[in-house]
């Protein structure tokens, strides 16, 4: 009886210090800014949970109105586009919604190809380019696209100097959290995205 007592007692000794430190942390943030297109897949693999814990993934884009929103600047001639944050959205699937038996989540998705996470916008809407006096514009285009054979970039000048700021927060249940910052450069785009 005696033994069965000890070993309660040491396994919520350990638990408690686990669950204490779990839910003390704050939301660690990734070192390093990625570059990214929207349309790409991404994996992420992170630890620091409890095993089986409940883990959602979310994509957020911060507010750009103070400026660059992460420590790391963007690629240097570059404009951003300047406007208020997004709601959170879950990008998680049932499926994979826990940690494994060692508290590591993976979660896998494609970046969303919408209006919220790059708000310059499809193909031929061009929302970034800003008629600055009569009839002289301002062309903000994205920093980075791939060229496939047939597809072209339909402005004169072609700058694509666009970048958005996104965050993915891998969310425990228990309040720890992964944050991994992206520099949105780019679109990946077909010609059924064309209106």
């Amino acid at each position: 009886m005696r033994k069965v007592l000890f070993t309660a007692v040491a396994l919520v000794m350990l638990l408690s210090l686990f669950v204490g430190n779990a839910v003390a942390a704050e939301p660690k943030r990734v070192d390093q800014l990625i570059q990214a297109q929207l349309g790409e897949v991404w994996g992420f693999y992170f630890g620091g949970y409890l095993p089986f814990e409940r883990v959602d993934a979310y994509m957020y884009r911060p507010d750009t109105t103070g400026g660059w929103p992460f420590v790391d600047p963007p690629l240097v001639g570059t404009w951003w586009w300047t406007g208020g944050d997004s709601a959170f959205r879950r990008q998680s699937f049932p499926d994979w919604q826990y940690a494994d038996a060692f508290g590591f989540y993976f979660t896998m998705f494609m970046l969303p190809r919408d209006e919220v996470w790059f708000p310059c916008s499809y193909p031929l809407k061009w929302k970034c380019n800003y008629e600055v006096g009569p009839g002289v514009w301002e062309y903000h285009s994205p920093a980075t696209q791939p060229f496939e054979a047939g597809l072209f970039w339909p402005w004169a000048g072609n700058p694509m100097d666009t970048v958005s700021p996104v965050e993915v927060w891998l969310y425990g249940e228990t309040g720890f959290a992964w944050i991994i910052d992206f520099e949105v450069t780019g679109y990946y785009w077909k010609y059924t995205d064309i209106p």
